[in-house]
């Protein structure tokens, strides 16, 4: 395997990784909280995905996967410029997510996804949060913005697609030869219609 494949693959998987882990841990359960008293039915929990106050972070891991098609898509400055926008996208992620875990995560949450029945006291603001998620998310975001900035430094000395995954007419074009190169191959004795 040549050092530009393996570059390639690398940063695909970088991305893929990392607009997973992004993916998969805003849309686990970020806390969860005791339901009112008054029910019949004791012990019963609210759960709060991260979806709830991380929005932008599931959006953001959307654009690192389509990031992955673009890559294998595009050829040279298209690459850099693919590069890039997984970069920031993932640098936002992370620091979305950052900013949410140092600024009342558990309070967030809690008024994002408790009704009327839930009864939060103020320490369990500070207790109900799953951090194991958030973090992995935060992680998700640098990842994806590792395989960006692979992408972005090194993508232009990837190969591209081959001619065979163009439209057939894009192909024809490019196959056709030139009024010189037609002139050239009568002036050597060769029949350009063969």
């Amino acid at each position: 395997m040549t050092p530009a494949r393996r570059e390639l693959l690398t940063s695909i998987a970088l991305c893929l990784v990392g607009s997973g882990l992004v993916l998969l841990a805003v849309r686990q359960p970020w806390a969860t909280y005791p339901t009112s008293d008054s029910l019949t039915i004791k012990d019963v929990r609210t759960g709060v995905a991260g979806t709830a106050v991380a929005g932008l972070a599931q959006a953001l891991s959307l654009v690192g996967l389509a990031g992955v098609v673009a890559i294998a898509a595009t050829k040279r400055l298209g690459r850099v410029v693919v590069g890039t926008l997984v970069v920031l996208a993932g640098l936002v992620a992370a620091a979305d997510v950052g900013y949410l875990m140092s600024d009342g995560l558990g309070h967030r949450l809690a008024s994002a996804g408790c009704s009327k029945l839930c009864i939060v006291s103020q320490e369990q603001y500070d207790q109900a949060p799953r951090w194991v998620w958030p973090v992995l998310a935060v992680a998700g975001g640098l990842v994806m913005a590792a395989g960006g900035a692979l992408v972005a430094a090194r993508g232009r000395r990837w190969a591209a697609l081959s001619s065979s995954y163009q439209v057939p007419a894009a192909r024809s074009a490019a196959t056709e030869p030139t009024d010189k190169a037609t002139w050239d191959l009568l002036d050597s004795g060769e029949d350009p219609t063969a």
